[in-house]
């Protein structure tokens, strides 16, 4: 083969991998970094609370046929993918869409990168996880009046991908604890250092909230570790009078049946 010839299929071939583009799909917990390092321009960050769960689209936008084969990797090894790829092809060339999901989101995965490959292309797209945990802080006198403010601590996990804090995750994770507990974003206080974030809330408010039992947080009620804020007196079994008397439903309502049982 000449090399004018030569120099023309290379041309072709370089003209074809160009012509292919990947990327993640859009995702609110999908941030760029705020200052990426070279090298890392591809290099997405995943903002996530413990009991997330995530559905992140890996997309190759005008690919040219033959349509090639992605693979969805979590820290290194292939995921079983439960369902095909969406191909769709048009006057600009094929669209290729595959999902990789995880139901539910662990403290463990704070060092997890996940990643898209696709065949066709000699590169790949990344995401290192931010997992965040929750520590709940109360009083013993809170939790035995159920009256009062407790403090909720949101830190990032110590095997979290990269030291370097990005500001775009500051910004997502405090966006996130503000929607979870229903308060603005400035109502957080933050330590940059330590990537906690920290706030008071009701501990009314948050003994139902199901969006932070589902974190399965840490409680810690005056100094003692406990697992849950039922060995607090407000459990979902106790109500509150207008006079702010805590009134055990369970107990009224086997009074009511005993002076039924006795007029009857």
């Amino acid at each position: 083969m000449s090399p004018i010839m030569e120099l023309l299929v290379m041309m072709l071939t370089l003209s074809s991998v160009v012509s292919q583009h990947m990327d993640w799909g859009d995702n609110p917990d999908l941030v760029e970094e705020s200052d990426p390092i070279q090298g890392r321009e591809h290099i997405m960050r995943l903002v996530a609370l413990v009991g997330d769960s995530i559905d992140l689209e890996c997309q190759v936008l005008s690919a040219s046929k033959p349509v090639g084969k992605i693979l969805l990797k979590k820290d290194g090894k292939i995921i079983s993918q439960t369902e095909d790829p969406i191909v769709e092809t048009n006057q600009d060339g094929v669209f290729i869409e595959a999902h990789l999901k995880i139901d539910i989101i662990t403290e463990e995965m704070g060092a997890s990168t996940v990643s898209c490959e696709y065949s066709m292309i000699a590169d790949s797209i990344e995401a290192e996880f931010h997992v965040h945990t929750l520590q709940i802080d109360a009083s013993k006198e809170v939790c035995e009046t159920c009256d009062g403010d407790i403090e909720l601590i949101f830190k990032e996990t110590n095997g979290s991908s990269s030291t370097t804090r990005s500001a775009n995750v500051y910004r997502r994770i405090q966006s996130k604890i503000a929607e979870m507990t229903n308060v603005q974003s400035g109502a957080i206080s933050v330590n940059k250092s330590k990537s906690e974030y920290f706030l008071s809330r009701p501990i009314a408010t948050i003994r139902d909230n199901n969006a932070i039992l589902a974190m399965k947080p840490k409680y810690i009620i005056g100094g003692t570790v406990m697992d849950s804020l039922d060995h607090c007196k407000c459990g979902p079994s106790r109500a509150r009078t207008n006079s702010g008397m805590s009134v055990d439903i369970s107990m009224v309502i086997a009074a009511l049946s005993a002076i039924v049982a006795i007029c009857f």
